[in-house]
C-alpha cells in the first residue's frame, strides 16, 4: 500500500467512523514516522540493485550443483539398486504380497553425500567477487545494507512499493484486525468521468461511476491454521503436521502418498485462482483457509506467492521474530513498515520464542535412536555424514551423563548451567558448533532418524503403543536438535539452566538478551512501530531493545483516554475490613487473617459495585489458597466469606487446568450479569492468565476492577537471577566512558535492575487494569488492594489516563470511607447510564437493561412527583419569603436562623471551630451505613441451619448474627419476624427493629 501524502494541513486517513482526537493524533505521529524514515543514498540502492543481480546468478548456479549432485546420487542407487540389492527388492516383493502397507523401504532414510567443504568454498568465492571499484569498509558496508538475494522474477516496480507488516500475538487479534480492516472506504484511483468538479466529488462520495480501491491484504499463519490436508489435519500436533507436511512432499514419496494439495506446475491455474479470491476482498485466516479448501490448493504455500502482491501482510508473533520463518516464507522487510501490536509482552515473546528445554529421560531415548540408525546404516553413510553423526551421538551422550550426574547429586531444585560443565564426553570440545549446525540444518538428521525409527516400530508387533505415543507429542530427536543448535548462540545472550522433577531433569536455553534477534528487523525495516494499550513502563525498550540507537531515532508517544474523567475511579487501599494491612507480600501473603480480612472487603464491595467485577490474583496457586480459605467459617457466624460473597454476586474463578474452556467460562459468566436478578457475578482470575489479556471486560462484564497484589517475579529462582545479572552487567558496561566513578556507575547499575525488575511487574498490572474501559461511554472503578500501591513510585508507572483520576487520598482513609465514595460513584452513574447510546458492545456482547442497573428499592416517578409543576420558578412553589426553612410541624431545627448556635447546639458537648463543608473532626464511619430490614435478617443465615431453628431441631441454642463483617451497619424494622429468638449484632437499631426483635424472644447488642 502506498503511503498517502499529505494534503493541506492534515492526512486524510479514511475512518469509517468519526475519530476520537487521540487516535487523530495517533495516525498523525504514525504517518510522520513512516514518511520521514531516513532513505539510503542512491549509489547504495543501485549497488543493491547489482548485489541482487548477482546473488540471483550465483543461487541459480548453486542450484544446478546441487541438481547435478542429486542426480548423480539417484543414479548412484539406481545402479545399486539393479545390481546388489535384489535380495532387499525380493523381500519388498514378498512384503507388497503378503499384503503389507509399508510406504518405503529402508532406503529412503539413508542420509544424502554431505560435503562440508562445499559451503565454505562458495562463501569463499562470494567474498572475494566485487566490483573493483569500492574500497573494503565500503563493501563491508554495502554487504550489511544490500539484504538477501531474491527471486529474479520479483518485477523491478516492485521495490518501490511500501507494504505494511502487521504483527500480533494470537490468530484471534489479527481477525478482529482484518475485520476492522473491511470498514475502511478507500476513494478510488480514477476519478469518476465528469468535468465539474463539484459534481465529481459529489459523484466520488457517492460512488457513482467511479472505480473502488480494495485493499490488498493478506493473512498468512502455519501449517497447524492453513492445512487442508485431513490426514494430516488429523495428527493434531504443530510439530508432528509440519514434519509430516515436509515428508510427504519429498521426491522419493510415492505418488499415491504425496500431497495432491501443493502448489506445483500442474495446478498453476488453481494457484493464480487462489490469489485472484485472496486479494479480492479482506479475507482473515479462516477466510483463506475455506478458500483453498474449495479451490483445491493448499493455502499455506499458495500464500506465499501473493506475498509480493500484497499491501498489508498479518501475521503472528512467531513468523515474524523468527529469522527462519521468515526465510521459510520468502518475506524480507527491506524498506518496509513493521507494525506490531500488543508489543507490551514483545521482549517476553522473542525471549520464548528462542528459547527451549530439553530432558534426560529424552536426551537418553535421543540417544538410543540415533545409536540405533547408526547401526544401521553404518556402512551407507560417506566419510562426511559419519562423522557429523558421531558429533552428535557424542554431543548428546555427554548432555544425558551430564544430567544423570546432576540427578544422582541431590542438587537444588534449580540452578545454572555453564557450558563448559555440559561439553565433558570424549572429543566433545573438538567439535566445530558452526559446521555441527549447518549439518543439522542440510542433513535433515532428525527427519531421517524420526522417520527411521517410526518405520522400524511398525514392522515389530508389540510397538505400535509407542508409536502412538510418540506421535502424540513433539518427535524427541526434533526437541533435542532444538537445544544443540541453541547452544551456538553466542553465550552473552542466554543462559543454562537445570531443574529438578519428579526422577527427571530438565535443561533449559533461556534467551536473556532478545536485542540481536530484533535488531535485525530494525535494520531491514523503513519504520518499526511497537503499538499497545498498556505499554507503560516504556524506559525497558529503549534500554533493553533498542540500545544501539541513537535517542533521536526513537519516538515515544503516550496518549491519554477517551472516556470522560467522571467516568473512572481508581482507589489505591492499603486497609481493609477491621483495619487488616494489605501486605501482600511473599513473606506475609498466606496469613490467614490476611486473607480472610481480604474475603470480607471483596465482599462488602460486591454489595456496592454493580453487575459485573473481576478481581485478579498474582498467581493460580496464590488463587487456589484463597478460595480454600475463604470456604471456612467467619468467627461467631454459620456463614463463610465465599457464602457472603454468593449472596451478592454469582461467582465463578479460572482455571490452569487446559481442559478448562474459556469461552465457557466466560459465556456463564456474562449469563449471570444478564440473568435480570440484578446482583451480577464475580470473576477470579490471575494475572497474566488466559483472561488477563485479549478479553474485553466492557460495559457490565466489567464495572469493577480489583487488582489483589503486585505480581512480582520470584527473585529467589535461578532465571530471574540471571535476568537481573544481566541487566546489572550491561547498564555497568554501558557507562563505561561516560566519565563516571567506580561507585556511580554500580550504583546506577543497581537502579536499572530495580527498574527493570518493577516495570516487569506493572506491565502486567496495566494490562489488567486496561480490560474494563474499552469505549468513551464506559466507566468503572479500579481497587489496588496492596499497601505499595499507596507509593508514589508503583502509582507513577500506572498509565496516565489512570492517575488523572487516581484518588491517591484512598490509601489513607478507613475501608468504610472508600466503600462509601464507591458506593456514590456508581449512584451517580445509575441515573443515568450511558451504555445504551450505541458504544461498543462488549466481548460477548452483553445487552444492557436499564432496570437491571436501577436500585432494587421502588422510587417514585417524576410524572407524580410534586415539584415537576414548579419547575422553572425560583421558589419551586415554597415562596420567596419564607424559603422554605420553615416546617407545619415544627420538627428538629427547621427554621433556626442562628448558624452559630446551629453548630453549638449540635456538636454539643466537644463542639470547637467551625464546621462548614469539611470533617476534620467528625466520625469517617458514619458516612458508612448500609441498612437491612427485618424481613431479610434470616436470609442470611444458611439454609439448612435455618430449617433446624424452624423446625425446633436446635431449641438449646440461638442463632447470632453480625451484620458488621457481612457488610450491615444499621437494622430497620419493616417486615416481620418468625417467632424464633436470634440475636443481632449491629451499630444501629431503629426503635421499631428493636422492639420486634425483643417481641420475638432475641436481644439486639451494639457494636463499635
Amino acid at each position: 500500500m502506498a503511503v498517502a501524502q499529505k494534503t493541506s494541513s492534515e492526512n486524510t486517513f479514511h475512518h469509517p467512523f468519526t475519530p476520537y482526537d487521540i487516535q487523530l493524533q495517533f495516525m498523525q505521529a504514525l504517518y510522520e514516522c513512516i514518511e520521514e524514515a531516513d532513505g539510503e543514498p542512491e549509489w547504495i540502492l543501485e549497488h543493491s540493485r547489482r548485489e541482487k543481480a548477482r546473488s540471483a546468478r550465483e543461487k541459480r548456479k548453486q542450484l544446478e550443483d546441487r541438481l547435478a549432485k542429486v542426480r548423480a546420487e539417484e543414479e548412484r542407487q539406481r545402479k545399486k539398486f539393479e545390481d546388489g540389492n535384489l535380495p532387499n527388492k525380493r523381500r519388498r516383493l514378498n512384503a507388497e504380497n503378503d499384503g503389507s502397507k509399508q510406504d518405503h523401504d529402508e532406503s529412503q532414510f539413508e542420509l544424502e553425500g554431505y560435503y562440508s567443504d562445499d559451503d565454505e568454498r562458495v562463501a569463499a568465492n562470494s567474498m572475494t567477487k566485487s566490483d573493483g571499484i569500492f574500497s573494503v569498509d565500503t563493501l563491508a558496508l554495502l554487504e550489511k545494507l544490500k539484504g538477501g538475494p531474491v527471486d529474479t522474477n520479483v518485477d523491478i516496480e516492485q521495490e518501490n512499493e511500501v507494504q505494511v507488516f502487521y504483527c500480533s500475538r494470537t490468530h484471534s487479534q489479527l481477525t478482529q484486525f482484518a475485520h476492522e480492516l473491511r470498514r475502511v472506504n478507500l476513494p478510488p484511483s480514477i476519478p469518476p468521468e465528469v468535468d465539474d468538479d463539484k459534481a465529481a466529488a459529489d459523484a466520488v462520495s457517492n460512488g457513482i461511476d467511479s472505480l473502488g480501491e480494495t485493499l490488498k491484504h493478506l493473512s498468512l499463519g502455519s501449517r497447524n491454521t492453513l492445512c487442508i490436508n485431513p490426514k494430516v489435519r488429523a495428527l493434531g500436533n504443530p510439530t508432528a503436521i509440519n514434519e509430516r507436511c515436509l515428508e510427504i512432499q519429498r521426491p522419493e514419496t510415492p505418488a499415491e502418498h504425496k500431497c495432491s494439495f501443493v502448489p506445483n506446475k500442474e495446478n498453476e491455474v488453481l494457484v493464480n485462482d487462489f490469489r485472484d479470491h485472496t486479494l479480492a476482498k479482506v479475507l482473515d485466516i479462516e477466510d483463506i483457509g475455506k478458500v483453498g479448501s474449495k479451490i483445491g490448493v493448499c493455502p499455506y504455500y499458495a500464500a506465499r506467492s501473493i506475498v509480493k502482491y500484497s499491501e498489508i501482510i498479518t501475521l503472528p508473533y512467531p513468523l515474524l521474530l523468527q529469522r527462519s520463518a521468515r526465510e521459510a516464507l520468502n518475506i524480507s522487510l527491506k524498506h518496509h513498515v513493521v507494525i506490531i501490536d500488543e508489543a507490551h509482552n514483545l521482549m517476553d515473546a522473542i525471549s520464548n520464542i528462542h528459547s527451549v528445554s530439553v530432558s534426560l529421560s529424552q536426551l537418553k531415548l535421543a540417544l538410543y535412536q540415533l545409536t540405533t540408525y547408526a547401526r544401521k546404516y553404518k556402512t551407507n553413510l560417506n566419510g562426511s555424514n559419519r562423522v557429523y553423526v558421531t558429533q552428535v551421538i557424542r554431543l548428546v551422550n555427554s548432555l544425558s551423563e551430564y544430567l544423570t550426574r546432576v540427578l544422582e547429586r541431590n542438587r537444588p531444585a534449580e540452578g545454572v548451567l555453564r557450558p563448559s560443565d555440559i561439553m565433558t564426553g570424549k572429543g566433545v570440545d573438538q567439535i566445530n558448533p558452526h559446521k555441527l549446525s549447518r549439518y543439522l540444518h542440510k542433513s535433515k538428521l532428525a527427519r531421517k532418524v524420526d522417520g527411521f525409527i517410526e518405520h522400524s516400530s511398525t514392522e515389530s508387533q508389540g510397538l505400535a503403543e509407542s508409536k502412538n505415543a510418540q506421535r502424540s507429542s513433539t518427535p524427541v530427536l526434533f526437541q533435542v536438535q532444538s537445544f544443540l543448535l541453541s547452544l551456538m548462540n553466542p553465550s552473552s545472550e542466554g543462559k543454562l539452566f537445570f531443574e529438578n522433577t519428579q526422577n527427571d531433569v530438565l535443561m533449559k536455553y533461556i534467551l536473556l538478551d532478545p536485542t540481536n534477534h530484533f535488531r535485525e528487523i530494525v535494520e531491514d525495516a523503513r519504520a518499526v512501530i511497537l503499538a499497545g494499550g498498556t505499554m507503560s513502563p516504556m524506559e525497558d525498550y529503549a534500554d533493553h531493545l533498542f540500545p544501539y540507537l541513537s535517542p533521536e531515532r526513537l519516538r515515544t508517544y503516550s496518549y491519554g483516554h477517551v472516556i470522560p474523567s467522571d467516568n473512572l475511579t481508581a482507589m489505591p487501599v492499603t486497609k481493609g475490613a477491621f483495619n487488616t494491612e494489605f501486605d501482600f507480600t511473599y513473606a506475609k501473603r498466606n496469613d490467614e487473617s490476611l486473607i480472610m480480612g481480604l474475603g470480607r472487603t471483596i465482599a462488602a464491595l460486591c454489595r456496592v459495585i454493580p453487575d459485573g467485577v473481576v478481581v485478579f490474583f498474582p498467581s493460580y496457586d496464590y488463587l487456589n489458597q484463597v478460595l480454600t480459605i475463604w470456604k471456612k467459617l467467619l468467627p461467631n457466624s454459620q456463614l463463610s466469606v465465599l457464602d457472603s460473597i454468593q449472596k451478592s454476586k454469582v461467582l465463578f474463578h479460572e482455571s490452569q487446568d487446559k481442559a478448562t474452556n474459556t469461552d465457557e467460562l466466560l459465556q456463564g459468566y456474562s449469563n449471570a450479569i444478564n440473568a435480570g436478578s440484578g446482583g451480577g457475578a464475580l470473576l477470579l482470575s490471575v494475572m497474566g492468565g488466559k483472561l488477563s489479556e485479549g478479553i474485553n471486560f466492557s460495559d457490565r462484564l466489567g464495572r469493577g476492577v480489583i487488582v489483589v497484589g503486585l505480581p512480582f517475579p520470584n527473585l529467589r529462582s535461578a532465571v530471574w537471577q540471571a535476568k537481573i545479572q544481566h541487566v546489572e552487567h550491561k547498564t555497568y558496561e554501558r557507562e563505561d566512558g561516560q566519565g563516571m566513578s567506580e561507585e556511580s556507575r554500580k550504583l546506577t547499575a543497581k537502579a536499572a535492575v530495580r527498574e527493570f525488575y518493577e516495570n516487569s511487574c506493572m506491565r502486567t498490572v496495566n494490562q489488567c487494569i486496561g480490560r474494563a474501559i474499552r469505549h468513551q461511554n464506559d466507566y468503572a472503578a479500579i481497587i489496588m488492594m496492596d499497601r505499595r500501591y499507596g507509593t508514589p513510585r508503583i502509582q507513577n508507572k500506572l498509565p496516565n489516563w489512570i492517575r488523572q483520576n487516581l484518588v491517591a487520598a484512598a490509601s489513607e482513609q478507613p475501608i468504610e470511607r472508600t466503600i462509601g465514595d464507591i458506593s456514590a460513584f456508581f449512584r451517580k452513574k445509575r441515573a443515568v447510564d450511558t451504555t445504551t447510546t450505541g458504544g461498543v458492545k462488549s466481548h460477548l456482547n452483553a445487552q444492557l437493561t436499564l432496570s437491571l442497573v436501577e436500585s432494587s428499592t421502588d422510587e417514585m416517578p417524576t410524572r407524580l412527583s410534586k415539584t415537576r409543576k414548579s419547575r422553572g420558578h425560583v421558589s419551586a412553589g415554597y415562596g420567596r419569603v419564607g424559603k422554605h426553612r420553615k416546617h407545619p410541624g415544627g420538627r428538629g431545627m427547621a427554621g433556626g436562623q442562628h448558624h452559630h448556635r446551629t453548630n453549638l447546639d449540635k456538636y454539643h458537648p466537644g463542639y470547637f471551630g467551625k464546621v462548614g463543608m469539611r470533617y476534620f473532626h467528625k466520625t469517617q464511619n458514619q458516612f458508612w451505613k448500609p441498612v437491612i430490614n427485618l424481613d431479610k435478617l434470616w436470609s442470611l443465615v444458611p439454609a439448612e441451619t435455618r430449617d433446624a431453628y424452624v423446625n425446633n431441631k436446635k431449641a438449646d441454642t440461638v442463632p447470632v448474627l453480625d451484620l458488621l463483617p457481612l457488610g450491615y451497619s444499621k437494622v430497620l424494622g419493616k417486615g416481620r419476624l418468625p417467632q424464633i429468638p436470634v440475636v443481632v449484632r449491629a451499630r444501629y437499631f431503629s426503635k421499631e427493629a428493636e422492639r420486634k426483635i425483643k417481641d420475638a424472644g432475641g436481644a439486639v447488642e451494639l457494636v463499635a
